[in-house]
């Protein structure tokens, strides 16, 4: 599948940046930079400053390519979601993009602001079912897939997220624990000490593949292994089939309701 980033959960706003002290002459050459010059990636596409023109846009990859074309955005405001989805209604569900990728402001790239990652942004707590209450009010829960990122890490996390409506769950962090990452925040400056985020070869000399493929092998398969335990828990056969009956929410006099 394709994915159109407008936004990342640790720097909605902001394009990526690849210092100069990591371009090499191999990289250089793949990004069409010098070396010595750091790689500024914009922060929007030049070709979408509305709804419609980004739908153009998922629109013409989709048949340039054949494949499934989404969005990746952090939330800002409910009334943004509500006019992209308006929009789709107003000109057909074909035009509609096949998924929404939700990241959390809370999100943790340590080469981002800190001003960012600290203040901007809708957590994925929030903006989750703001999302898929949206999408489903507008009839296009089995036309948009939602995906859900944003420090989904552990396997309390991931059942809640497909009880509230996503469809399934990606992460970053949680891959990163596994490799032996210490949130160094040192991921621009080419001294990440654990060698995950650099390409000095002493630092590199700390990611031995050999051993820390297994690491995430069996974080994957542990992470699925206790999501369906919670899903067979509460009554259902597979974690697809986790709803929000299922989420209990505690209220500040010590009681909890069921989040639907």
């Amino acid at each position: 599948m394709f994915k159109l980033k407008l936004a990342q959960g640790a720097k909605p706003g902001k394009g990526g940046i690849l210092p100069v002290e990591k371009v090499t002459e191999e990289i250089a050459k793949i990004r069409g930079l010098n070396v010595g010059q750091d790689g500024i990636s914009p922060n929007r596409h030049a070709e979408v400053n509305s709804w419609d023109k980004l739908l153009d846009l998922s629109g013409h990859i989709r048949k340039l390519t054949g494949k499934p074309v989404g969005i990746k955005t952090v939330v800002g405001a409910a009334s943004a979601v509500q006019d992209l989805f308006d929009n789709i209604v107003k000109r057909g569900v074909e035009t509609a993009p096949d998924f929404i990728t939700i990241d959390g402001g809370e999100g943790g790239k340590g080469a981002a602001p800190m001003p960012l990652i600290d203040l901007v942004g809708m957590s994925v707590r929030k903006a989750l079912p703001l999302v898929a209450n949206i999408r489903d009010k507008a009839g296009l829960s089995s036309r948009v897939r939602l995906i859900a990122r944003g420090k989904l890490v552990n396997p309390a996390d991931i059942a809640w997220a497909l009880a509230v409506g996503t469809d399934f769950v990606t992460s970053a962090r949680g891959f990163m624990f596994s490799l032996g990452c210490i949130q160094a925040l040192k991921c621009n400056k080419n001294t990440c000490p654990t060698g995950i985020t650099t390409h000095d070869p002493r630092f590199q000399k700390g990611l031995v593949v050999s051993e820390k493929y297994k690491r995430v092998a069996r974080y994957v398969t542990d992470i699925i292994h206790k999501v369906e335990v919670i899903a067979h828990s509460v009554g259902v056969n597979e974690p697809r089939l986790l709803r929000r009956r299922n989420v209990r929410l505690m209220q500040d006099n010590g009681r909890s309701v069921p989040m639907n």
